[in-house]
């Protein structure tokens, strides 16, 4: 039996001035994981900032590579220390976790893994625990632990790591070789989809300004006005500053593709932040046409206003509302786009931290608010106008239930044509979900 450390009632976590990439990456996991921090804080971190770009995207395949095999990694920790993780000391269990993940997914030298592993726990004030992390390391490099097999949902969960909750539900609905194959989906890196900002440049100038900075690319015919971008650093680029493009997953674009605005005179997003959707629908719309956008929380909406005038996307019209109360508008929109906030089931490619955040008992409570905003933003809607109802949740509470405990309680809605979803079949974006609904 390895023998672990006694753990300290709390961890304090050193952090040194030019912190290494490991460093970073334990550092801001133990803050994912422990904390409550959200993955997409990363870029927004100072150390991760501080580090050199060829570091920096070290730090960034190690942190949302863990979280993304988070319980195939703690399955091979808990079999090697035979004990169950939770009773490990929770930086030592981190460092693991990051050694492992090298070991088992990055063309990183055995040794070198393990030696950066150990010295990893000075940092962190954990030096008693570096034979453990070595002994623990170099027994996972003499025999693997082998993975549960077959096609279970117990087996699916620690093979493809996702709560054994979420994949027992994939199972009932889809199977179990069409849920391994979302499991896959959902554990691989999101496609680099830019879309082409179309109020600044139109699709053949930008692919000119790429051709003409030698930056590899792929025109996406399927979607338009977007482009798959291959350059690992292309944030950074002039032509990213400039507002001449903005990334966004494919499947996110096609519910703004959903709705009707060719007539319209009013168009509504009543959860609009951080606003991809809504510069698609404005680019479509009349040049005439009005667009409001609400969302109820500030920042984020502050935020959204700042990109609106980077990018120069025109007729944008701020409020700071909660949908989920009556909204301080007349009910004379043409067209209403409420893309709710929801679990973020969906979006496991690129936020695999929800997958450890969200619990099965949560679903009910995200539903209640879900259907609250439905209910107000059809009530803002004219005689005749249309809405689209979307989420990035894979679950029935978010979506077919809620579209239709709101159809059984409003006389004056009916479904227009059938839903859409981008899963459990092959798609190039996230996992989405859309209803279409008129006012009679």
């Amino acid at each position: 039996m390895l023998k672990q450390p006694r753990q300290r009632a709390a961890d304090t976590v050193a952090r040194p001035e030019k912190a290494s990439a490991r460093v970073v990456a334990v550092d801001f996991l133990q803050a994912v994981l422990h904390a409550g921090r959200r993955l997409d804080h990363l870029n927004d971190n100072r150390s991760f900032l501080a580090l050199q770009p060829r570091d920096r995207r070290l730090a960034f395949e190690l942190v949302h590579g863990v979280l993304r095999h988070k319980l195939r990694l703690d399955f091979y920790i808990t079999s090697l220390a035979e004990r169950p993780i939770e009773r490990l000391d929770s930086v030592v269990a981190t460092i693991l976790r990051v050694a492992l993940y090298q070991l088992e997914y990055l063309r990183i030298a055995e040794r070198a893994a393990v030696h950066e592993a150990v010295d990893l726990c000075g940092p962190f004030a954990k030096k008693s625990a570096s034979g453990f992390v070595n002994a623990v390391l170099r027994s996972f490099l003499r025999q693997k632990p082998e993975l549960p097999a077959g096609g279970g949902a117990g087996a699916l969960a620690v093979r493809h790591s996702h709560p054994r909750w979420l994949v027992e539900r994939y199972v009932a609905r889809y199977g179990e070789q069409a849920t391994e194959s979302l499991l896959e989906r959902n554990n691989a890196s999101p496609p680099p989809v830019v879309r082409v900002n179309t109020f600044k440049n139109d699709l053949g100038q930008f692919l000119g300004r790429l051709q003409a900075d030698s930056i590899e690319h792929r025109v996406l015919d399927e979607l338009p006005d977007s482009v798959l971008v291959l350059a690992p650093t292309f944030s950074q680029h002039p032509i990213y500053d400039e507002g001449l493009c903005y990334f966004m997953d494919a499947a996110s674009q096609e519910i703004a593709g959903l709705g009707d605005v060719q007539g319209a005179n009013l168009i509504g997003d009543f959860c609009a932040a951080p606003g991809g959707k809504t510069f698609i629908l404005a680019s479509r719309a009349p040049s005439a046409a009005r667009v409001l956008c609400c969302d109820v929380n500030l920042r984020r909406l502050r935020e959204m206003r700042d990109r609106a005038s980077l990018y120069a996307v025109p007729r944008l019209h701020f409020v700071h509302a909660d949908a989920t109360q009556p909204l301080p508008f007349s009910s004379g929109f043409d067209f209403i786009l409420a893309d709710v906030p929801c679990t973020g089931l969906g979006t496991l490619r690129s936020n695999p931290d929800v997958k450890w955040k969200i619990s099965e008992d949560q679903l009910e409570r995200y539903q209640a608010r879900e259907i609250a905003i439905l209910i107000q933003s059809f009530a803002a809607l004219r005689s005749g106008g249309r809405l689209v109802y979307s989420t990035c949740s894979t679950e029935p509470e978010e979506n077919e239930q809620v579209v239709e405990a709101f159809l059984q309680s409003e006389p004056n809605a009916c479904l227009l044509g059938p839903f859409f979803r981008s899963y459990p079949m092959d798609h190039l974006g996230e996992c989405f979900f859309a209803a279409r609904i008129g006012h009679i």
